[in-house]
């Protein structure tokens, strides 16, 4: 099923051919068509911006090494093309979003395997559904990893941020008890959604904590603190979702970070890595059921999403900037173009 069945396929895309602090511009490219076996083709018109995509173009994120890649992990947009014998029960013309196990979202098409689509809520909009996929899968997932039981505690690295905010709020809704890092600035937003927070600028925050809980059951991190461990009981677990590093070293710092946790598995704490590539590429079923159980909250109002900051394609210098400055409550947005 196709909307174009002989036709050559254009698209524009950010397409990373050289490293560095200048950003790419959109380029015109042609699909390959031999390539497009058993894969739909969804038109996309909005896709998130996060640090990760800013990382990926300097060459600083560890899974995207080489050059020649388009960033971007996820999306909202129409589906143009379903394969034949497609089981997905998708039709044309339906919106959908999804994760890419690897990057490539930041084009106005894209192709992929039907099994990674999820449909949107009629009653979401796009630029609001597309702000959800990666951060709140992620969120899930590694509350999922620590494994806590209703009532225990759990400390959120990062309370106001992309991922942080969405933990924050699934945590709490799960019965924990929330404790969160923010700055000051973000605080009132972090403590909206649930977190009993602490000033993650405060030196002394981790010894008050551990104090005044005893010790958390278990957190969440994206900053490879070793120091963290000292905020979580013995029983408890840590769950790595990034390993923070200077610009620069980023990719040394994740490395050493997975091989870190790794080691730590069954220490006391224990520690896990919580990658939702990898989960997107190996749980699929459990990717899908997860990204649809969490727009439908978002759609109904159980969920607080944040604000969509849109940019055009043209303005990803702009969209990059507006990612890494971190506003409390804020989620910068590709818009395509489609002409």
């Amino acid at each position: 099923m196709t909307r174009y069945p002989n036709m050559p396929l254009h698209r524009e895309a950010m397409r990373v051919d050289r490293f560095g602090a200048d950003s790419p511009t959109p380029a015109r490219e042609t699909v390959a068509r031999r390539g497009l076996a058993g894969r739909a083709i969804v038109r996309v018109t909005h896709a998130s911006v996060g640090v990760t995509d800013a990382m990926a173009a300097r060459g600083d994120y560890l899974l995207h090494p080489f050059r020649g890649f388009v960033p971007g992990y996820d999306f909202v947009g129409t589906v143009e093309h379903l394969p034949a014998g497609d089981r997905s029960g998708l039709s044309l013309g339906r919106r959908v979003a999804a994760v890419m196990p690897f990057m490539g979202a930041h084009a106005d098409m894209v192709s992929l395997a039907p099994s990674l689509l999820v449909p949107v809520p009629d009653e979401l909009d796009s630029p609001t559904a597309a702000t959800l996929p990666l951060d709140t899968v992620t969120a899930f997932f590694a509350l999922d990893a620590l494994a806590l039981d209703d009532g225990a505690s759990v400390l959120v690295q990062g309370a106001s941020g992309a991922v942080g905010a969405w933990t924050v709020q699934l945590a709490a809704e799960r019965g924990l008890a929330v404790y969160g890092t923010a700055s000051p600035r973000s605080r009132d937003y972090a403590e909206r959604l649930g977190a009993e927070v602490l000033d993650y600028r405060d030196p002394a925050w981790i010894e008050r904590l551990a104090t005044a809980s005893g010790g958390v059951s278990g957190a969440i991190d994206h900053t490879g603190s070793r120091a963290l461990r000292r905020a979580v009981r013995p029983g408890g677990r840590i769950v790595r979702i990034a390993f923070g590093g200077e610009p620069g070293r980023q990719r040394s710092a994740t490395a050493t970070g997975f091989l870190t946790a790794a080691m730590r598995r069954y220490a006391r704490p224990g520690e896990r890595v919580s990658s939702v590539p990898i989960i997107v590429a190996t749980r699929r079923s459990a990717y899908r059921r997860a990204l649809s159980t969490l727009m439908e909250a978002v759609a109904t109002g159980r969920l607080l999403a944040p604000l969509p900051q849109t940019f055009p394609l043209t303005e990803y210098a702009d969209a990059l900037k507006a990612a890494n400055s971190g506003d409390p409550g804020v989620k910068t947005v590709l818009t395509m173009s489609h002409k």
